[in-house]
């Protein structure tokens, strides 16, 4: 991936966790008249900067997952605050009828406030992680309530109970995996593959101005996590605890690659 519009940088993301809707038809905002307005035009590009906003976000949160790096973390925090401060100064009032708008952006201002706290101390940066994931999870829900259709939120939809299996999994083998991590992983699997199905039928929007090149590497990543859930498949219907913690471990890694290609890591020097 050669722009910096989609990025596929060696940096290993941990992920962590995941609304209420309008009356607007699908990819639209309600009006303050009642009409329905295209949500990706309203606003001055609205979906457009909030791809850009993403751009900058994603590097954020995968730096300040891993420690110690301090010095990462805050030129990831400084492109972030420079895009964050743009699209607040354009979008921080209420969007076609939603009364939650401001308050959400507030909200999103405080989150990013207090993970720029925590990296400028230079410590504990897992902390200013947890902060941002809250970034996102609040714009999925806006987006929601707006009926704004997003690539990314399928995504994030997915993280949900991709983690809840990895983790019942993370560091366990066919002695340690308990009958409660087996029982937790075959009843998570199910809403796992029905939310990734939703992922592989979506389609970034041209909103992205994905080129040629990274809509390939893309249905990579997507093929590299859908093997993963093959493989975890076929080791709950086989029963082998040890495959099944295997594959289950397994499912983490492609997600992480295939989320943060859509960041921007230009500012870190990464490409």
């Amino acid at each position: 991936m050669k722009t910096p519009q989609m990025k596929t940088p060696r940096i290993t993301l941990i992920l962590a966790a995941l609304a209420c809707a309008l009356a607007a038809p699908a990819g639209y905002l309600q009006a303050a008249d009642g009409s329905a307005k295209p949500a990706a035009t309203r606003a001055g590009g609205l979906k457009e900067d909030m791809i850009a906003l993403d751009r900058a976000y994603i590097p954020a949160l995968a730096i300040t997952n891993r420690n110690p790096q301090p010095d990462e973390a805050r030129r990831a925090m400084e492109a972030l605050n420079r895009q964050w401060a743009s699209f607040k100064q354009k979008h921080l009032t209420a969007k076609g009828g939603d009364r939650q708008w401001k308050a959400d952006m507030e909200k999103i201002d405080g989150l990013i406030a207090a993970a720029n706290r925590i990296v400028d101390s230079g410590k504990d940066l897992i902390k200013a992680h947890e902060e941002l994931e809250g970034v996102r999870l609040t714009f999925l829900a806006m987006r929601e309530r707006s009926r704004m259709p997003y690539y990314l939120d399928d995504i994030t939809r997915f993280h949900e109970p991709m983690e809840e299996m990895f983790l019942a999994a993370k560091g366990k083998t066919a002695d340690t995996l308990t009958d409660a991590d087996l029982a937790k992983i075959k009843a998570t699997f199910p809403k796992a593959e029905k939310l990734w199905s939703r992922v592989k039928a979506g389609q970034a929007d041209p909103a992205f101005r994905l080129t040629s090149e990274q809509r390939e590497e893309l249905n990579k990543l997507l093929a590299g996590e859908s093997r993963a859930l093959d493989a975890l498949k076929q080791a709950i219907a086989s029963g082998d605890k040890a495959a099944i913690a295997k594959a289950a471990q397994g499912i983490r890694a492609p997600y992480a690659a295939l989320y943060i290609s859509f960041g921007d890591f230009t500012a870190l020097g990464k490409k």
